[in-house]
């Protein structure tokens, strides 16, 4: 008698853990694209070199989200008068997904990105040079160097700023 009590106490509680283990939905695919980790808004200190001089500012740089692996960003606005450089952006960088001591890092680099802009009914050029960002999701870092219009030397920028 104690035995057949035994087996049914064991099948009353087989049944209740398989009932109760199956109800959730974490079968499904929870996956996050990688351009998803990285898209935000991100406030922090910017640092710009021109011809050895350093300025400083705290600014907030916009990434978007182009495709899964894909950004954009977008540089802020600064300077005023003759020395006004305007919003630009550099599309389409591809993420690569790595981890660092245990900690997701996203990085996206490039050589080179060109392109123009209306500024004041001027058409001005602008080239990006040796892009580097690295993001962990909450952080992110970003430098370049940037000639714009008819300057004759380059502004080298970096940024690091959070989310």
């Amino acid at each position: 008698m104690k035995v057949k009590s035994f087996l049914a106490m064991m099948m009353a509680a087989c049944a209740m853990v398989v009932g109760t283990v199956s109800c959730d939905d974490e079968d499904e695919d929870k996956s996050v694209a990688v351009a998803d980790w990285v898209a935000g808004s991100y406030t922090g200190m910017v640092s710009t070199v021109v011809m050895g001089s350093t300025s400083t500012d705290t600014v907030t740089y916009i990434v978007e989200k182009k495709d899964d692996s894909s950004i954009k960003f977008t540089t802020p606005a600064s300077g005023s008068g003759t020395m006004k450089l305007p919003s630009l952006t550099v599309d389409n960088l591809s993420l690569t997904e790595t981890s660092l001591e245990g900690v997701k890092v996203y990085t996206a680099k490039s050589s080179s990105v060109s392109g123009s802009i209306m500024v004041d009914e001027q058409e001005k050029t602008y080239t990006f040079n040796d892009i580097a960002i690295a993001a962990d999701g909450k952080t992110i870092t970003i430098s370049y160097s940037l000639q714009y219009g008819k300057m004759p030397v380059a502004m080298v920028t970096s940024f690091k700023g959070d989310k």
